[in-house]
């Protein structure tokens, strides 16, 4: 039984991203469906989907093989992009948008602003890896029953 091992990160990473959208409702009183495609904010699906590929990997292959190796080092990576590069990233938009909004004489139509929310507190990340572990093991037990 393959499908599992495809199905259950995606549901995981859905299921996170719109638990996203339904906190920043609960938080702004209002639905946001831009929530359903942005990045950053609690909790990290990015998190919850390399957590949950990982866990799956582990529990059909087992912890000594080399897919859970490659699929550990993948989910560090993709964690530490989240919580270090992109919330740089966010950072140095804000900055940007800063100077073009003070500098006087430049057109300012011609500046994209810049978003300055992409990456995630730890945290975001911790909260999405541990929803994404939970999820995971639940949806095994409930494949494993099919």
């Amino acid at each position: 039984m393959i499908y599992p091992i495809f199905i259950i990160p995606i549901i995981v990473g859905c299921a996170t991203q719109c638990t996203k959208v339904l906190l920043h409702a609960k938080k702004c009183k209002k639905i946001d469906p831009k929530f359903l495609l942005i990045s950053g904010h609690m909790p990290s699906a990015h998190s919850a989907f390399v957590v949950s590929i990982t866990t799956v990997v582990a529990f059909f292959d087992g912890i000594y093989s080399i897919a859970f190796a490659i699929s550990f080092v993948f989910s560090y990576i993709v964690i530490y992009d989240a919580l270090k590069i992109r919330t740089n990233i966010g950072y140095n938009g804000e900055v940007v948008n800063k100077l073009v909004r003070e500098i006087p004489n430049i057109k300012k139509e011609n500046y994209l602003i810049l978003r300055e929310r992409v990456g995630h507190k730890p945290l975001e990340a911790l909260v999405g890896a541990i929803l994404g572990f939970i999820l995971t093991i639940f949806l095994i037990i409930l494949f494993e029953k099919l």
